[in-house]
């Protein structure tokens, strides 16, 4: 863990440089030997699933949390400690520019506390015993044969595909696509090993890259397992190798009148409007609403009728939830009135998904000049910038699962940190803007992409190897001195009841966290006054 602490720095000073960081306050990341059993004992509590499937997450549970503790052959638990210690640092000069004292800010990072920031789905836990029971049946039924993230398939020119299809309607058309007489829906996790030979035996009768084509054609997503070098060679891999790590650009706006903040946080009273789903974005607004924020987050259904259950929940801390259906008159009302009261809008679907409803970036920007657009997506803003995509595809696509293992064996990442990672490093950039709104009184487009979050996990690594000594003075601590860091889980209560939320890994001592700001709140019906 000493060298996951010394990586760490390395990775901050990069950061500090990258985003351009001025005021730097003092910073400790802890890595404290005892942490390990306090984390192997968290395996078996809060396990919200029944009978034989509460084995199978506790058998998850266990490989991600050992995985914490061991090397890392490519580089993500010093990325994590490193993003979310600069979050609190920017949190700390938004906190500043609004009339907080916070000369006396110290900041601390745990570090196994950071790497289980990328298997926060994995540990959130939720008493409500109808929402279990969807939370279940969500689990089951992503857990299936059409599952990249478990499951390559040997090609006819002997090369390995995975595909990625987590929404129904998806795996639907990969399904029709390659002419299988079985129903999708019958393509379950109790029949899993049948549907593995299926698959198989198709994959076997074409090339990789014609499978690749044929997903992307029909609107499913799938990727040929390729190397670094392979991916860099692809027009898209060009492109995303270009691209910054975060885009800030500015535009003119009237300046904000945000007042001070509370004592609740450093983004009290800022209204943000939340359009991102399942993972990535949700974790970049996440972070937002526990600096305080005002987080409405615009969800597609009922809580009982959530497709993505299982990864949807974590996404929901700090969140009020507003249901709304676009395809309705009165509902599209509403959200443009939305936009145009918010001051930050994130945003995480497939490119040009809401342009129908006349909600493109153009007309969000037209309807409320003054707002903050970040929004990232799996691919980037140009080339490739339609395809629908998702964590475990831009690791195998860029080469990160043969870099974690081989060509052979390709080994995708430990949780999903292509989903957590490149949504902090959006919601970084995105303290940033608010940062830079205060003080020039402009307005910004922030973004990123999963991609790019995979480019830099190849970047960090190669930067860490080189052992290298950082300039910046941060400190590294063998022990939790202040037991700052004591619970895996915050529990909280919601309007959903008791909620389990994975605790953050750090600790700033002007702005301490709150269990409160991880509040949920079912049916709001818009941003507080």
């Amino acid at each position: 863990m000493i060298s996951k602490a010394n990586d760490s720095r390395l990775v901050y000073e990069d950061l500090v440089s990258k985003l351009e960081i001025e005021k730097l306050y003092p910073t400790t990341f802890i890595v404290d030997a005892d942490r390990q059993d306090e984390f192997m004992k968290s395996i078996y509590k809060g396990n919200p699933f029944p009978g034989i499937f509460r084995f199978v997450l506790s058998s998850i549970r266990k490989k991600a949390l050992v995985r914490l503790f061991d090397d890392e052959t490519v580089l993500q638990t010093p990325i994590l400690a490193a993003i979310l210690a600069l979050c609190s640092n920017e949190a700390t000069s938004i906190a500043s520019y609004r009339g907080l004292n916070v000369e006396a800010t110290k900041i601390y990072v745990d570090l196994p506390y950071a790497g289980a920031q990328a298997i926060r789905l994995f540990l959130a836990d939720c008493k409500n015993k109808d929402f279990k029971k969807a939370r279940l049946n969500s689990a089951i039924r992503v857990d299936n044969a059409w599952n990249g993230s478990f499951h390559k398939y040997k090609t006819l020119d002997g090369r390995e595909i995975s595909f990625h299809c987590y929404y129904q309607s998806q795996q639907e058309k990969i399904v029709k696509a390659l002419g299988f007489s079985k129903a999708s829906k019958d393509f379950t996790f109790f029949s899993l090993r049948k549907d593995m030979k299926l698959i198989a035996d198709v994959c076997s009768k074409k090339t990789a890259l014609e499978l690749e084509n044929i997903a992307f054609s029909c609107g499913a997503c799938a990727s040929v397992i390729r190397t670094k070098k392979e991916w860099e060679a692809l027009e898209v891999g060009q492109a995303v190798t270009k691209m910054p790590l975060f885009s800030i650009t500015s535009r003119k706006a009237k300046a904000p009148n945000w007042g001070n903040c509370t004592n609740k946080g450093p983004l009290s009273g800022i209204k943000v409007l939340d359009l991102t789903h399942i993972i990535a974005g949700p974790a970049c607004s996440r972070l937002l609403g526990e600096y305080v924020a005002d987080v409405l987050l615009v969800r597609r259904g009922t809580l009982l009728n959530q497709e993505q259950a299982m990864l949807e929940l974590d996404g929901w801390a700090a969140k009020r939830l507003i249901d709304l259906d676009l395809n309705e008159k009165e509902d599209l009302k509403r959200i443009k009135e939305l936009i145009a009261e918010a001051d930050v809008l994130t945003y995480s679907y497939q490119n040009g998904c809401f342009d129908k409803f006349g909600l493109s970036f153009e007309e969000i920007k037209k309807i409320n000049p003054n707002i903050i657009l970040s929004s990232l997506n799996c691919f980037s803003p140009t080339v490739w910038k339609e395809k629908p995509g998702w964590a475990p595809c831009a690791e195998d696509i860029t080469g990160l699962s043969v870099s974690n293992g081989s060509l052979e064996e390709p080994k995708n990442l430990n949780g999903v940190p292509l989903d957590y990672i490149p949504g902090l490093f959006l919601a970084l950039a995105t303290l940033t803007s608010i940062k830079k709104r205060l003080e020039t009184g402009e307005s910004f487009d922030v973004s990123t992409s999963l991609c790019k979050g995979a480019s830099y996990l190849h970047e960090a690594t190669e930067l860490c190897n080189k052992k290298g000594k950082p300039k910046l003075k941060i400190r590294i601590a063998s022990k939790d001195e202040h037991c700052y860091f004591t619970n895996i889980r915050d529990y909280v209560e919601t309007s959903i009841g008791k909620v389990g939320f994975p605790a953050e890994a750090t600790f700033n001592t002007v702005l301490p966290p709150l269990k409160q700001n991880l509040k949920v709140e079912e049916e709001a019906k818009g941003f507080l006054k």
